[in-house]
C-alpha cells in the first residue's frame, strides 16, 4: 500500500534577518525541494511563503515550476506588521506559527490533504539526507513523528518550558491536522505573545515541546535533515 505525504515548506526567500542573500536563499530552497523528491519521491509539495518582503516575478515563477502550489503572505497586514520588529528570532517565530496555522486552515479548507496520509513541515534552506526513512512513517500511521526533545537553553523563567522539540522536520498524520491547529498553533501562538507580554520569550521549538500531544508523539534520534541556519550558518543534522 503506497502511503501519500505532504511537505509544507516554511520559507521567507526575501528577508532583512540572517546572514543569506536573497539568492542564497532561493538556491537553498531549491535544494530542499529537490532533496524532497530524491528521498520522499511522489509526494505533494506545498511552499508556505513567510516574509514580508513579496517574491519576485522571477523567483515565483522558478519555485511555481517546482512545487504543486505556493501559499504566500507576503502582503499580509499582520505579516508586515511583525516585520518591523528589529528581533530576529521574535520576527521569524511569531511570523511562522501565524502563517502556518492559516496555511493549515486554507489547506482543510480546500480538501488539499483529503488523499494525503501525513503530513510533513519542513523548514526551507534545509534537506532531507540519507537518514530519512520513509518506512518510520508507514509502521507509525497514527504517530506526531519529531527529534529528541532537548533541554532548554533559557533560563526556566524565560520560557516556563523545561525542553524543546526542534521544528525544522516533524510531521502528524493527515487525519488530525484540524486537532494541530486547535491544540498546537492556536493555543502556542497565544503564550508565544503572552510571554513576550510578560517580559519573557517562547520560539516555536518550545511550543512545540509544551503543546504536541504527549500521548501521540515518537521521538527518533536521527530525523533525516541537514542544513545551516540563518544567522550564522552553523550546520546541523537531525
Amino acid at each position: 500500500m503506497t502511503h501519500k505525504f505532504a511537505f509544507l515548506v516554511s520559507c521567507a526567500i526575501n528577508t532583512k534577518f540572517g546572514i543569506y542573500t536573497s539568492d542564497q536563499r532561493l538556491a537553498q530552497t531549491i535544494e530542499t525541494i529537490d532533496s524532497i523528491k530524491k528521498y520522499a519521491p511522489g509526494s505533494d509539495i506545498i511552499l508556505v511563503e513567510c516574509g514580508a518582503i513579496p517574491l519576485t516575478d522571477s523567483q515565483e515563477t522558478t519555485l511555481s515550476a517546482l512545487v504543486d502550489d505556493i501559499i504566500s503572505y507576503n502582503d499580509d497586514e499582520d505579516v508586515k506588521a511583525i516585520f518591523v520588529s528589529d528581533n530576529w528570532d521574535v520576527v521569524k517565530n511569531t511570523t511562522e506559527v501565524m502563517c502556518f496555522k492559516r496555511a493549515l486552515e486554507s489547506c482543510l479548507e480546500y480538501g488539499v490533504f483529503d488523499r494525503v496520509d501525513r503530513v510533513f513541515k519542513i523548514s526551507g534552506r534545509y534537506r532531507l539526507n540519507e537518514n530519512f526513512d520513509p518506512a518510520q512513517y508507514v509502521l507509525t500511521p497514527h504517530a506526531i513523528v519529531t527529534t529528541r526533545k532537548h533541554s532548554s537553553q533559557f533560563p526556566h523563567p524565560v520560557t516556563l518550558v523545561e525542553y524543546q522539540y526542534m521544528s525544522r522536520l516533524w510531521s502528524w498524520p493527515a487525519n488530525i491536522t484540524q486537532r494541530i491547529i486547535d491544540e498546537v498553533y492556536d493555543p502556542g501562538l497565544h503564550y508565544m505573545a503572552e510571554r513576550l507580554s510578560q517580559g519573557g520569550y517562547c520560539d516555536i521549538e518550545h511550543m512545540l515541546y509544551k503543546f504536541l500531544p504527549e500521548d501521540l508523539v515518537i521521538e527518533v534520534n536521527k530525523i533525516g535533515l541537514e542544513g545551516n541556519i540563518g544567522p550564522n550558518g552553523a550546520a546541523v543534522n537531525d
